[in-house]
């Protein structure tokens, strides 16, 4: 009875111990992973971003500048900690690698060439009125640049 007892607890003891090893890579995109909110003003123009970062690596972007629609782009990105980096669907990558910070609700991306190009986006969903409402975007399209 007593080997039982202590088999058993020997089983219990390690799956707390695999319980309490998290996944360095899911902890990691946990930091970052939902969708985000940005807007200001530039040069009098409204600028107006949702960014969903997701868990299967793959972002969407809706970027509205002005009084037009919002734009979607999508693609897939990369977080290794530290630094984001993404690629479009057209396979042409982001204009900047990004360093992230976090602190509460609030994720900045800072460039990576150029510390001055900061986007702080707060935590928020994409609303399904953007969701619903948007302007796919084609490579042919250069009206609508992204913002990344």
């Amino acid at each position: 009875m007593r080997k039982i007892f202590t088999k058993i607890m020997v089983c219990a003891a390690a799956m707390f111990a695999f319980a309490a090893c998290g996944d360095p890579e899911a902890e990691r995109l946990e930091k970052i992973a939902g969708e985000w909110h940005y807007t200001t003003v530039e040069s009098g123009v409204e600028i107006d971003i949702y960014l969903g970062l997701y868990t299967d690596y793959s972002f969407e972007l809706y970027q509205k500048v002005g009084d037009g629609p919002h734009y979607l782009y999508k693609g897939k990105f990369a977080y290794d900690g530290d630094v984001l980096t993404g690629t479009y669907s057209d396979y042409t990558p982001w204009a900047q690698d990004y360093k992230v910070s976090k602190s509460g609700s609030t994720m900045t991306l800072t460039s990576s060439t150029n510390p001055d190009y900061k986007l702080s986006f707060k935590k928020e969903a994409i609303p399904e009125s953007v969701r619903t409402h948007f302007m796919p975007v084609t490579k042919a399209e250069g009206e609508a640049l992204p913002i990344l």
